[in-house]
């Protein structure tokens, strides 16, 4: 697992992938043969149904481009499974694993974006929800995610773009009224020295305690 993600990290600086462009957390099913051979793999998600069912979102197109490439370097062998005679069987070796966005945009963008002086992340989220005023008895039905994209212009300015997922449109309007809030907070990313329009996506899972 811990190999996988590094992997993953040496391609997406490699090939200069927006960190912003990655999922967050990925699942995958490896299936080795009786000689300890990789010989395939899946992405497990919430759309797989049975045992490959996972609680995450698809991987991004970008995402997945990068984990393939990141399979095709892990050569070598895996060690193969044996029943309790000793004889070697096939298996599924499943992986759960973050994707390091974090150092990736340190390396893939010299000057990257920054959210009160961090890399935004942890930091956003809880500064969002924070503002968001979302609690059981405001919101006594609903939970769930919303992803929201939205811009930082290169004179800091915030734009939303686009809603991605949301649960309740009350609970929508509130976390846009957030975004828009940390206006002047951020510090765009920059080019050669050149402040840059930058894309971010809010990525939040308001957890009903109620239900």
């Amino acid at each position: 697992m811990t190999r996988l993600a590094a992997t993953v990290e040496d391609v997406a600086v490699e090939e200069r992938i927006p960190a912003d462009s990655l999922s967050e957390e990925v699942a995958v099913a490896l299936r080795i043969d009786t000689l300890g051979n990789f010989v395939g793999w899946r992405f497990l998600d919430n759309t797989c149904e049975g045992a490959y069912r996972q609680d995450l979102e698809p991987a991004t197109p970008l995402t997945r481009q990068v984990v393939e490439k990141a399979l095709d370097r892990m050569t070598g062998r895996w060690s193969p499974a044996h029943r309790a005679d000793g004889r070697a069987v096939n298996y599924v070796q499943r992986l759960r694993f973050r994707v390091p966005r974090q150092r990736i945009e340190q390396q893939v963008n010299p000057d990257p974006l920054l959210f009160m002086g961090e890399i935004p992340g942890e930091n956003f989220f809880y500064w969002v929800t924070d503002r968001t005023g979302y609690r059981s008895d405001r919101f006594p039905t609903t939970g769930g995610r919303v992803y929201i994209r939205f811009y930082v212009e290169a004179d800091g300015r915030v734009t939303i773009d686009e809603v991605l997922r949301s649960p309740d449109d009350r609970l929508t309007k509130r976390v846009i009224r957030a975004i828009r809030r940390s206006e002047g907070k951020w510090t765009p990313r920059k080019v050669d020295g050149v402040p840059q329009r930058t894309a971010y996506t809010f990525r939040g899972n308001f957890i009903n305690e109620s239900h």
